[in-house]
């Protein structure tokens, strides 16, 4: 390849690089190219969302997906696909909590990170495609939440902590997937290294309630420590204080209610996310079982025990954000596009029949003799055109050009046409002079044609051979590949006839897959193609640039030894 050709390839190849890179711009911003869509997620921590007052380092999160926040056709039966991804690009971590194509619902809580109340932040869902699940339910809560129990996974605690219940719960659907139940026998959880705590400890316990009717019953309950019902009242007692609450709660509605022991000894007492009652006690050691709905009648749901803390306004934002109001907008749904689907390519692949294999197959077999034919003929042409120049050069600059100096200079160039010209007409020459005759004589000069044209066509010949590999490629591929697609059509419908299901997810693969002999017929063709015209055209040039030169040489010739 001469370096005219080379610079052109390089100007293309740069051209379809920068092609390429405007193209998939935006897409080099996408997290996985497994994930085709992309939901925007936009999270208000401040005043006109949740609520928050100071920065949050974690603050778990709900999202509540319906029909019209995500399309379900597309996203995994159990939501292994799901991805959550924060302001800075990066993946976050996440849990599905419960999901139900049927129906179009899910939960699936997210861990918020660094939240601002003077800003809002865009987290982005991604989802179908074939990725397998990296939900991780213990990382999404902080090592200060110590006990999670959504009830969507029976009674199973969703911290690092492994604070499960004893025994089975029965769950129905409830609050946010599925609740616990509860007809008066209560739920345990047995006491555990983290769930011990010194006297004077800060702690939060925060559930969801849905009272059946107005009763006396136990919520929650750790040693001195105790949140109930009073005949609806909510009333809470820590260390031998009492708090009752303002508000009552709503038979058959879900309540947000929460107890907060601080560090300074205060107590306070929240419902619906609003302070209901403060009182001022220390809170006891406590290193009981916690018992949950002793004698209560109705469902619990989203029960939270935290070895902090939680401000008002945090407190607030959870009662907001986890019923779906506040903390979340959902935004903008974007398709992934511009980047070959590797998952589809692989679904093609297998489900191609062995008739389709045994074309491609061929086709890769023909593939492989035309590049073999390229590479050959591409080399050997250029070793022509380079000896040829420099045996040009050789021929214009010299005086003596029947001489000793340029016959050796045209024997080394054992590739060149011109040079093989050149000998053959110098051999014709020394034979024609050979008696001592100073002169050709007109049968000489017709002998000497005679022979040069001989050595054309002999170089014609082998410049040509092997070029009909070529046009083999460039007609046949295509037709070879049409004859894959036919089969495997063929087989494809006569198997769905045979199965009496005909369907679109039936039909698809079978078809697709044929159609892969035909692209790998074209994958032949196409390139062999641009090859054989290129080296053609090199040919030619060859073949135009000798016999220019033989005719030239036959009149020098004639003119010096004629009669």
């Amino acid at each position: 390849m001469n370096r005219k050709h080379l610079l052109g390839l390089i100007a293309a190849f740069s051209a379809l690089t920068s092609l390429h890179s405007a193209f998939a711009a935006d897409g080099d911003k996408w997290f996985d190219d497994k994930l085709k869509i992309r939901k925007e997620i936009v999270v208000n921590p401040g005043p006109k969302g949740a609520g928050l007052d100071a920065a949050t380092p974690t603050f778990p999160f709900a999202l509540r997906l319906s029909e019209q926040t995500v399309a379900f056709d597309d996203l995994k039966a159990d939501g292994s696909d799901l991805r959550v991804t924060g302001p800075d690009g990066k993946r976050v971590e996440h849990y599905v909590e419960s999901i139900d194509p049927k129906t179009g619902l899910a939960v699936v809580w997210v861990k918020g990170t660094d939240l601002d109340p003077k800003t809002s932040q865009t987290y982005h869902l991604y989802y179908g495609g074939d990725a397998k699940s990296v939900a991780n339910s213990s990382a999404v809560f902080d090592s200060s939440e110590l006990l999670f129990l959504d009830f969507s996974g029976g009674a199973k605690d969703r911290t690092r902590n492994g604070n499960d219940a004893a025994g089975s719960v029965q769950t129905v659907p409830g609050f946010a997937g599925q609740s616990a139940s509860l007809t008066g026998a209560p739920i345990r959880i047995a006491a555990s290294t983290s769930l011990t705590s010194a006297a004077g400890a800060p702690f939060s316990l925060m559930m969801w309630v849905k009272a059946a009717q107005p009763q006396n019953a136990v919520l929650a309950q750790r040693g001195g420590l105790s949140l109930g019902l009073a005949n609806g009242q909510v009333v809470a007692q820590v260390g031998g204080v009492q708090i009752v609450g303002a508000t009552p709660l709503a038979p058959g509605a879900w309540t947000h209610v929460a107890l907060i022991g601080r560090a300074n000894g205060a107590v306070d007492l929240y419902v619906g996310g609003k302070l209901a009652g403060s009182g001022q006690g220390a809170t006891p050691a406590l290193a009981d079982d916690l018992i949950l709905g002793q004698g209560f009648t109705g469902q619990l749901d989203n029960v939270r025990y935290a070895a902090a803390e939680r401000s008002a306004s945090y407190v607030g934002a959870v009662a907001s954000s986890d019923n779906g109001r506040g903390l979340v907008t959902f935004g903008a749904e974007a398709t992934r596009k511009g980047k070959f689907e590797l998952g589809y390519f692989v679904t093609v692949v297998t489900n191609v029949t062995l008739e389709g294999w045994v074309v491609i197959g061929l086709c890769g077999i023909l593939l492989a003799i035309a590049i073999w034919v390229m590479v050959t003929k591409s080399s050997l042409v250029g070793k022509i055109e380079k000896q040829n120049a420099t045996f040009r050069e050789a021929y214009g600059s010299t005086t003596d050009w029947a001489g000793k100096a340029l016959r050796a200079e045209a024997a080394q160039e054992e590739a060149s046409t011109l040079s093989e010209i050149y000998l053959a007409s110098m051999q014709e020459l020394d034979l024609s002079t050979k008696g001592g005759s100073a002169h050709l004589s007109g049968g000489s000069v017709e002998a000497l044609k005679a022979r040069i044209d001989g050595v054309l066509s002999d170089q014609a010949y082998k410049l040509s051979e092997g070029m009909v590999l070529l046009t083999l490629a460039v007609s046949g591929g295509p037709f070879l590949g049409l004859l894959g697609t036919v089969i495997g059509v063929m087989i494809t419908f006569a198997a769905i006839a045979a199965e009496g299901n005909v369907n679109v997810n039936s039909i698809a693969p079978g078809v697709a897959a044929a159609l892969l002999a035909t692209a790998a017929g074209l994958l032949v063709a196409i390139p062999a193609l641009f090859g054989y015209n290129i080296i053609l055209t090199r040919i030619k040039r060859i073949n135009a640039s000798t016999r220019s030169f033989a005719d030239t040489l036959v009149a020098r010739l004639a003119v010096q030894y004629g009669a």
